[in-house]
């Protein structure tokens, strides 16, 4: 392939700083104006000059100024993701794999996109959601009335969830997994490997992850003829320990469980924990899953069967989604469904 020598020559003295676009306008022999026009789609330019000014910021590897694009045209190119309450008690990112995961994916998808994307902690404090200069946010598992989203939309901010808006218009957006098929196959699971009396371990019933879970879980649990037992854990009590004194009492009980489903990794942790502490042998005497997958899950004694929800994935969608309904309104497929994987492990292992 031939290479343009003056180019050769200006590729190789920028490799030393930054590329501005004077430097592309030099080197393409237009002005400043007919670069940024190329670059944005604006102006009337003939398409082979748009195309030769595209192809030499290519190769000078220009990367326009995030803040500058944003500015010229009303924005910022400022994201935030931030994950909601539970029962008034803010949840720390940090503390949950999942939206660990989620995090990833997004922050990766708004890299590619050439977007800055901010976590913001849940905590009393409302100031960053009142005054920072956001063009749009995530919010991860809302609650019905929450009181984030309802301060984002005051503000004519776009927001999409991870998870469906409780009490949300018909066409909020949101990306989320079948949570209704997904407790379906487990509690499936757990009565095939031979559970008879299954408890389920979940959060407070207020998002509609939780909602669609309990209402699958009874409903599956009756279709097959086992037992169902409810334990619901106040939001202090998302953890390893509050999900072993839970297990812990349904454990000492005088019907206890032959099968635990917990709605999230940590809980299921707990159970096991406290199974172990009883002596119970899992999986010959008790079989636990947990509905989210993680590291923690993988490494347990024994390891923990677990639904893959693909949460990177989830972060990746509703990063292209809200791009989507800030440049163009509301979308076609504003409310999209990611596929989830059942992953069977020891702790429901087929035993004899």
């Amino acid at each position: 392939m031939h290479v343009n020598p003056f180019l050769a020559t200006v590729i190789g003295d920028l490799v030393k700083r930054a590329v501005r676009i004077s430097d592309v306008a030099a080197a393409a022999g237009v002005s400043n104006t007919t670069v940024s026009h190329a670059l944005n789609g604006k102006g009337r330019l003939p398409e082979a000059t748009r195309e030769r000014v595209r192809a030499v910021a290519r190769k000078l590897g220009y990367q326009p100024s995030v803040l500058a694009r944003g500015l010229a045209g009303g924005r910022t190119g400022m994201l935030a993701v931030t994950v909601s309450f539970v029962e008034d008690e803010p949840l720390a990112v940090a503390d949950f794999d999942y939206f660990l995961q989620v995090m990833n994916g997004a922050s990766a998808e708004a890299l590619k996109r050439g977007l800055s994307l901010m976590l913001l902690p849940t905590d009393s404090r409302r100031d960053p959601f009142v005054q920072l200069p956001l063009d749009g946010a995530i919010v991860m598992d809302p609650v019905p009335g929450d009181e984030i989203v309802d301060i984002l939309d005051k503000r004519g901010i776009p927001v999409v969830t991870t998870g469906r808006r409780p009490d949300g218009p018909p066409d909020a957006c949101w990306v989320d997994n079948d949570h209704v098929a997904g407790t379906r196959i487990m509690v499936d699971h757990l009565v095939d490997r031979g559970s008879t009396r299954i408890a389920l371990l979940t959060a407070p019933v207020l998002s509609t992850y939780t909602q669609d879970a309990l209402g699958a879980f009874e409903a599956r649990c009756d279709e097959r003829g086992v037992e169902s037992i409810v334990e619901h854990l106040p939001g202090e009590a998302l953890s390893e320990s509050g999900a072993y004194a839970a297990a812990s009492r349904l454990l000492e009980s005088p019907k206890p469980p032959d099968g635990i489903y917990a709605t999230l990794d940590r809980v299921a942790l707990g159970a096991l924990l406290a199974a172990e502490a009883k002596g119970i042998s899992v999986p010959q005497q008790l079989r636990i899953a947990g509905c989210t997958d993680s590291t923690a899950s993988r490494a347990a004694r024994p390891s923990l069967t677990a639904l893959s929800l693909n949460p990177e994935r989830i972060g990746q969608e509703a990063i292209g989604l809200l791009v989507e309904l800030i440049e163009d309104g509301t979308p076609e497929d504003g409310q999209r469904i990611v596929p989830y994987s059942m992953i069977p492990r020891g702790s429901t292992a087929e035993v004899g």
